[in-house]
């Protein structure tokens, strides 16, 4: 869902760095679509103007402004801004994380599956069909294993209330770079470790994601696995596939 606001918001936020940086490229989630992306850019701000702009236009006081900059192939600047607790996430790539300029850092509450149990998880739900199916069963699965489970509505914020102790994981099967961009940096220079839904490199996921404090990668991915690896293969073999917890 576009709104209005959302390109208010964005055009506001591309007069600034058009104007600042103009030999930049820029990559924003409204568009324009006929603008051509300019991947290649030696420098590169990644914009989401609104992200969680679903529980905006439902008054839901949970979204969040996203804004990183990607330089020499590697994002190096990441701010995320929630206007309705007047709290900005921030990082570099050569500094620790923030949080209204204090440091931040994720919270470690224990050891093995202990720290599981004793975890609060969020996630998003993916829009695609058979995307959305896959994270019904997961989060069935992990349900009944930490001590509570959140729809977040904006994976910026979500990722960021990793970063600072708040939640203890956060996955989602369907999201962009700008979704994430700023996020991510925020999250990992603040101890937390992100991959895609199979533990690999986050930069190279076609949309899947972890993050979580670290301590508890492992369990979180198992579980999102467990239905993933499944769904993988043949329909007939499907009801016999071993269950891992």
């Amino acid at each position: 869902m576009v709104s209005g606001a959302s390109l208010e918001v964005q055009d506001a936020i591309l007069n600034v760095l058009r104007t600042q940086t103009p030999d930049f490229g820029i990559l924003a989630e409204e568009g324009p679509e006929d603008e051509p992306v300019p991947l290649d850019a030696e420098y590169l701000w990644i914009v989401d103007p609104i992200c969680g702009s679903l529980n905006y236009v439902q008054g839901i006081p949970y979204f969040g402004v996203s804004i990183a900059l990607r330089a020499h192939g590697a994002i190096r600047v990441g701010a995320v801004y929630d206007p309705c607790r007047d709290e900005m996430f921030a990082a570099t790539l050569s500094s620790g994380a923030t949080l209204n300029g204090q440091p931040a850092q994720v919270q470690q509450i224990a050891e093995g599956y202990e720290a599981f149990e004793k975890s609060w998880v969020g996630y998003d739900w993916p829009r695609s069909a058979d995307k959305l199916d896959q994270a019904l069963q997961i989060a069935q699965v992990m349900a009944g294993q930490v001590v509570s489970m959140t729809a977040m509505g904006s994976p910026a914020l979500g990722l960021c209330n990793v970063a600072v102790g708040r939640l203890h994981a956060y996955w989602a099967l369907e999201l962009k770079i700008w979704d994430i961009a700023a996020a991510a940096l925020i999250l990992t220079r603040a101890g937390g470790t992100l991959t895609d839904e199979y533990g690999n490199s986050w930069l190279y996921s076609p949309g899947g994601y972890i993050a979580s404090n670290s301590i508890i990668h492992g369990w979180t991915m198992r579980c999102l696995q467990r239905i993933l690896e499944r769904d993988q293969l043949p329909h007939g073999l499907r009801a016999t596939a071993p269950r891992r917890e």
